[in-house]
């Protein structure tokens, strides 16, 4: 079982540290390379580091231990090791799929030589990022586990209204005299439809420029300004990292993205069969690409289209 380790604890930091020079020692007989950082460490090392320590715990006795950094937007793997007597039991794998839960992009750098090491990294998602040499003798890879966003779509949730409004009112007050108007947009906007538990919030600004003076206001609130990302005119903020709760579009009023925006939700909410086939998709996609939401994106493209123009001909009658 996976339990926390309290480093600061003396005899704790001996148990590390035991584990630690033995398995260390027997990575350095495997490379051909005595020197390795691990094994020059002493209790006292221990104790000062502010990693965060796990260890592996059966029947009372430390087997395994690993740690880490953790930072925003990713966690430092710092090391891992086994004692000799207990590898190829899972416990390197146990350890690393703990860390794993956070949900954060994982970096970490081990021996090129360091085969059975290499093997369980690439096995759990890891890949190999760059190479280092630090001296004659010992050449380091930097391997990193990249944490994709989920594609997740789920049914209407009656609360999505009221997540937009509470959201619309924070908004209001950091724009100020720039705000015209704010828009619930997306398929969250649209009763009854399926959609991705995220809150997208049409903006619309009388100088987009001068929003871009509301960026440290924005991440208060927990969004990332992303500029245009992509699309001229536009300013692109969201909120949640990998766990992403609201995106925010704004524009200034008049802008051709807002009519755009704005025609193609109305469009959905007169036209329950085509929100129905946009649902659909969306659901389908989701299942065959799970973690991939590149695919996602791409394999909704022509059906959102094809709705688009439905939707600007739908417009154009109601004149």
């Amino acid at each position: 079982m996976i339990i926390r380790l309290d480093q600061k604890n003396e005899e704790q930091a001996k148990e590390l540290l035991h584990i630690q020079l033995a398995a260390y020692q027997r990575e350095a007989e495997q490379i051909g390379y005595q020197d390795l950082p691990p094994l020059k460490e002493t209790v006292q090392d221990i104790i000062e580091t502010d990693e965060i320590f796990i260890g592996f715990e059966k029947e009372g006795h430390l087997l395994g231990i690993a740690s880490y950094e953790l930072h925003d937007d990713r966690i430092i793997l710092s090391r891992l090791a086994v004692h000799p007597h207990h590898v190829n039991q899972g416990i390197g794998t146990a350890l690393l799929q703990f860390i794993i839960q956070y949900q954060k992009t994982i970096e970490l750098t081990t021996a090129e030589a360091n085969t059975p090491a290499i093997k369980l990294y690439e096995k759990l998602g890891f890949k190999q990022k760059a190479r280092l040499q630090v001296e004659n003798k010992l050449m380091l890879t930097k391997m990193e586990r990249l944490m994709l966003r989920k594609v997740e779509v789920i049914e209407y949730q009656s609360g999505w209204p009221k997540q937009f409004q509470d959201e619309h009112d924070k908004l209001k007050k950091i724009v100020g005299d720039n705000w015209v108007y704010g828009h619930h947009i997306g398929s969250t906007s649209v009763i009854g439809m399926a959609a991705k538990p995220i809150i997208d919030i049409l903006l619309e600004v009388k100088h987009i420029s001068t929003l871009d003076e509301c960026n440290p206001l924005f991440r208060q609130l927990g969004y990332e300004p992303l500029g245009e990302n992509g699309l001229k005119g536009r300013r692109f903020f969201r909120k949640g990292g990998l766990n992403r709760t609201h995106h925010v579009h704004a524009y200034e009023a008049g802008h051709d993205d807002v009519k755009r925006h704005l025609v193609f939700r109305d469009y959905l909410k007169a036209a329950p069969d085509r929100a129905k086939a946009y649902a659909d998709k969306k659901r389908q996609l989701a299942k065959t690409y799970p973690e991939d939401m590149a695919s996602y994106i791409k394999g909704k493209d022509e059906l959102i289209k094809e709705i688009e123009q439905e939707a600007y001909n739908w417009s154009d009658q109601l004149k």
